[in-house]
């Protein structure tokens, strides 16, 4: 598969999660077989000796009961051999199965998406199928396929090669020694040759996931048009501005107690001035409406902000004043005798 050059950024969390939808994560055949032969050797060691003692006096009954000449016994013999091979294969049955999954959860995630499910007819065109039997994908993967057969090839022969003359000469030998020798050869054939799997899968499975995440990747402009249609988002706005006015309250109610006055409608509004001599104007730095006002309130009672009950100056400074601004001048006089009531009462005090 020819990648674009241009496709240079690593792809975003959209996208990986577009690619499993349509079938598409590094996957490494090599990996699982491996796997699943080491599974079932470590079973049979576990297993092996107890099945095969089973099946030995499977056998001896079966012989036991079966009569030269005597058919009405056929069937429900056959049928006692069927089910006790049956629990005699499930162990080994469920535990591969069990191991798939397991295989599966570690390599991909257990993800199911019926997309890779639909039929897709363009892969009925034989020019389709022509172009990918000779492309280079499939070059690449038959001569991956040779290298490892030649890789293994080398591994079972030096395992066996040493090994013929001995071989060979167990046809003189006692059987109980030639036995001893091929069960020995065989243990370490099939351990070396598991070990060499385990190393051309762990390395299959690194050129995989590299090919993968340069299938992957995506142009400069795509992640710009992305992130563009994140923030075009209705619930990324609608998180924006809800974190954002979380921030505003808590910046508001922080400032509430550095206030000079609160002034109230006394319950449904709520606005917080400062005034610093040498200053133009007081300065707005909280308002809120109905839970908003009670929580402006609760800072001002706890802090000692004086609060005065003023409905119609309180519902025109809300409506005429922002945060962090200071009073419209038409307010000025309204606000100055509120200013001098507070000040009158912090003098008494």
């Amino acid at each position: 598969m020819a990648f674009d050059p241009s496709r240079t950024e690593k792809a975003t969390p959209k996208r990986r999660q577009k690619a499993r939808e349509e079938g598409s994560f590094p996957k490494s055949v090599d990996l699982d077989s491996a796997l699943i032969l080491w599974g079932n050797y470590f079973l049979l060691l576990a297993l092996g000796g107890f099945t095969v003692t089973l099946l030995a006096q499977q056998m001896a009954q079966v012989l036991r009961r079966a009569q030269p000449g005597v058919l009405g016994e056929a069937g429900p013999l056959l049928m006692e051999v069927a089910l006790q091979t049956a629990k005699l294969l499930l162990p080994f049955l469920a535990a591969n199965l069990a191991l798939a999954l397991l295989i599966q959860a570690a390599q991909r995630g257990l993800h199911f998406h019926a997309k890779p499910l639909q039929p897709k007819f363009e892969r009925l065109n034989p020019a389709t199928g022509f172009g990918r039997l000779f492309s280079a994908k499939a070059a690449v993967d038959t001569l991956k396929s040779l290298a490892k057969f030649l890789v293994l090839a080398a591994v079972a022969w030096g395992v066996i090669g040493p090994r013929i003359p001995a071989l060979l000469a167990t046809v003189r030998a006692p059987l109980g020694n030639s036995m001893d020798l091929l069960r020995e050869t065989l243990f370490i054939l099939y351990r070396d040759v598991m070990l060499a799997m385990a190393v051309i899968a762990l390395a299959d499975f690194l050129y995989q996931r590299h090919h993968f995440e340069k299938s992957i990747r995506m142009t400069k402009q795509e992640v710009k048009d992305e992130m563009k249609d994140a923030e075009q988002s209705p619930e990324i706005r609608q998180r924006q501005r809800s974190l954002m006015l979380n921030a505003a309250q808590r910046r508001m109610l922080a400032a509430v107690p550095r206030a000079t006055v609160v002034i109230t409608n006394p319950t449904h509004y709520a606005v917080a001035l400062r005034y610093d001599p040498g200053t133009p104007a007081p300065l707005c730095v909280a308002k809120g409406v109905d839970f908003m006002a009670f929580r402006i309130r609760e800072k001002a009672r706890a802090a000692g902000v004086t609060m005065v009950e003023n409905p119609p100056l309180a519902r025109i400074l809300h409506g005429s004043v922002r945060v962090d601004r200071p009073i419209p001048k038409e307010l000025y006089q309204a606000v100055a005798q509120v200013l001098a009531y507070v000040y009158r009462l912090r003098g008494a005090a």
